[in-house]
């Protein structure tokens, strides 16, 4: 398969969307976008996955339900933040569904063609009025160009909308476009997808969408963790213009640019988690196999200890070989070694103090830092992401509803 790549990081949407976002008035901020929009012009082949929580905010019944009821079709996107719609009794599903009845008879589509998700606090009841009012010029709003007022209006706590763009080019094939935007920053953790995330491309899906999505968050958003808390509205879409593959080679192709995509989700996230100063790729080597590896490396990337290490710059390899020790994952703490950046730190059974130095300063001068471990156990390996943890992650947190 001969193909290019061209990675961006604007906010580019593929042929078939539009998209805007504006201020509804769900957040007390004038200047603060709160609602956004992506619109089709009609309805396309869409899969999801959702989160494991329990507890579950009222979007996920109904989305889980309009998808079934279409077929896996959807029409338009709409996403508040500000408000979790969770925790809000039979009144906050019948306040989902009505806005997403105004918006669907607005686009001219079927109810369950429109999915309609929210983020932001828990237990209280969504203001569907300023809702409703907003939507008519939304929806005027949409075009081309208007992602990243989107990417803006889904975030929360996040400093920085997270957009990234693939072009994939075939000889043999039309190229397209993979556009990732995803928003999150804490209650992340990978039981399912930890934030909300939207793929979507003008590239051929796989036959069996749902099943890809599920594999593809296996490899990405599984891996990523910011506070070991899970939230009850994850959910990643995954939606094409195009269709279903016509061949083999173009559904592997376009699943590839999927998982190229979501990874860098991913360490935008992380690299925007609530508090952080750095950005940490944990890596595992020498696993039994992958899902081993990926395993150990969620376990460090999970592990307080680890990440305030990383925030105090302190290269502290034994709670990184620690935390693998106590992932439930088989091998021999003797045979293993760790690293931290380019610096072995840990191995023969022994550490390397003569090396802490350049870790050290690889801690304090890299934004991205790299903490590793080889199990000396297999040949799989994998990586997580993840970020330190500051006393602004408390603040945030403490001072979040008030």
């Amino acid at each position: 398969m001969n193909e290019t790549r061209a990675s961006d990081a604007r906010p580019v949407l593929p042929a078939g969307f539009k998209a805007a976002g504006v201020h509804a008035g769900i957040r007390a901020r004038k200047t603060k976008l709160d609602l956004g929009l992506i619109l089709a012009p009609e309805a396309f082949p869409a899969a999801a996955v959702f989160t494991t929580n329990r507890l579950t905010g009222a979007h996920v019944s109904v989305c889980r339900e309009s998808l079934e009821q279409s077929g896996g079709r959807v029409r338009a996107l709409l996403v508040n933040s500000g408000n979790a719609n969770c925790s809000t009794g039979e009144e906050g599903l019948a306040d989902a569904r009505r806005v997403q009845r105004a918006l669907a008879e607005l686009v001219g589509c079927p109810p369950e063609e429109v999915l309609f998700m929210s983020t932001g606090v828990i237990g209280a009841r969504l203001p569907t009025e300023r809702i409703m009012a907003a939507l008519p010029g939304l929806c005027a709003a949409a075009h081309e160009k208007g992602l990243g007022d989107f990417a803006t209006a889904i975030m929360t706590t996040d400093l920085v909308p997270k957009v990234r763009t693939l072009l994939v080019e075939e000889k043999s094939a039309p190229a397209f476009r993979v556009t990732g935007v995803a928003k999150g920053s804490g209650m992340i953790h990978p039981n399912m997808a930890t934030m909300l995330a939207y793929l979507v491309t003008d590239g051929p899906l796989p036959r069996d969408a749902t099943s890809a999505l599920r594999r593809l968050a296996d490899q990405s958003f599984h891996r990523l963790t910011v506070d070991g808390d899970t939230s009850p509205n994850d959910t990643v879409l995954l939606w094409s213009s195009r269709g279903p593959a016509a061949t083999p080679t173009q559904e592997a192709a376009c699943a590839s640019a999927l998982v190229d995509v979501s990874q860098e989700l991913c360490r935008l996230i992380a690299a925007d988690g609530e508090g952080a100063t750095r950005l940490v790729t944990v890596q595992v080597t020498g696993a039994p196999t992958e899902a081993a590896a990926a395993h150990v490396a969620r376990t460090i990337a999970t592990s307080p200890l680890t990440k305030t290490a990383v925030h105090g710059r302190d290269p502290n390899w034994g709670r990184i070989l620690a935390a693998a020790g106590r992932a439930g994952v088989t091998f021999d703490t003797n045979a293993a070694r760790v690293w931290i950046g380019d610096a072995d730190v840990y191995s023969g059974g022994k550490p390397h103090p003569e090396n802490e130095e350049d870790a050290h300063l690889h801690l304090l001068q890299k934004h991205e830092v790299v903490l590793g471990v080889d199990l000396a156990a297999g040949s799989a390996s994998a990586e997580a992401w993840t970020c330190d943890f500051s006393a602004d992650y408390v603040r945030i947190n403490a001072d979040y509803r008030s």
